[in-house]
């Protein structure tokens, strides 16, 4: 997540989500300065800030405002992705090489507007032993976040079946579900990555006069929306009302029909231009 203010934004999602840093870095190759925060289950949210006017990272600051930035996505086949991922005409805008990882980015003209960065652990600091190697050397206990794990993020784009069939060329992600949403007026296919516990959903607008239409039409293609698990909704209302942080939830929403869980959205006024999903599981079989 981009923001102007690194502290600022860190007590917010602090004292919101209950996430607390684990790492704080200089990353003056890009021109930025990062805060990496644990969001359960090996999951991890980034707030960077610029440290330069004039890194890409402060230009797209100044055009879009505070904004989801960049996803990043972990694989175990860095050697057999990324070439793939040329031969296919993908733009990498460059590669890196760490003591602990290597990663490589993908432009967001390749991928449906959004940014990705795909890492790949070479030493010491796999999530199942020593944390998570771009965060830093370790993290330390850090305290428990009111989310269970990032579980999905959302993709705005124009047309689905396009953008369903190259993400399926890039990654080997394919559909397991897709279908309408009727109060949000969305065509959604969802993907699960390697595990099946986290997607990426493609996201297409089905009418003209809504959010996400009018986010398109403002932006074009892109990050949309990051969703939580939580393991109670009505004590993060009762939580949220406490912060005076703005939020909607599925039980006071029109046209919500029963999907499966209970869902909370945070509006992007109140976390720097971050619009979230906090949801609870209530049938096990839906996710």
């Amino acid at each position: 997540m981009l923001v102007r203010d690194l502290d600022e934004a860190g007590r917010l999602y602090r004292r919101v989500l209950g996430m607390f840093p684990a790492h704080r870095g200089e990353l003056p190759q890009y021109g930025l300065t990062n805060l990496v925060m644990p969001a359960g289950c090996d999951t991890f949210i980034e707030l960077l800030q610029p440290t330069t006017s004039d890194s890409p990272a402060a230009r797209f600051l100044d055009r879009r405002g505070e904004a989801p930035y960049l996803l990043i996505f972990e694989t175990r086949e860095y050697d057999r992705l990324v070439p793939h991922l040329k031969s296919l005409g993908v733009r990498i805008t460059g590669e890196t090489q760490h003591s602990q990882y290597r990663s490589a980015f993908v432009h967001p003209a390749s991928a449906n507007g959004a940014f990705l960065e795909i890492v790949e652990v070479t030493g010491a600091g796999a999530p199942s032993s020593e944390g998570w190697s771009p965060a830093g050397p370790r993290q330390p206990g850090v305290g428990q976040p009111l989310t269970r794990q990032l579980r999905q993020v959302a993709i705005l784009v124009r047309d689905l079946d396009q953008a369903t069939r190259w993400w399926g060329e890039m990654f080997g992600l394919h559909a397991t579900r897709r279908f309408q949403i009727s109060f949000t007026d969305l065509e959604i296919a969802v993907m699960p990555l390697a595990g099946r516990d986290t997607f990426i959903e493609l996201a297409q607008p089905t009418s003209p006069d809504t959010a996400s239409a009018r986010f398109l039409k403002r932006y074009g293609e892109g990050i949309y929306l990051i969703i939580f698990e939580i393991g109670d909704s009505l004590a993060m209302d009762a939580h949220l009302k406490e912060q005076g942080i703005r939020y909607t939830t599925s039980r006071e929403t029109a046209r919500y029909q029963n999907l499966g869980f209970n869902s909370i959205w945070l509006h992007p006024s109140g976390m720097k231009g971050a619009f979230i999903q906090l949801s609870q599981v209530l049938d096990p079989d839906n996710p």
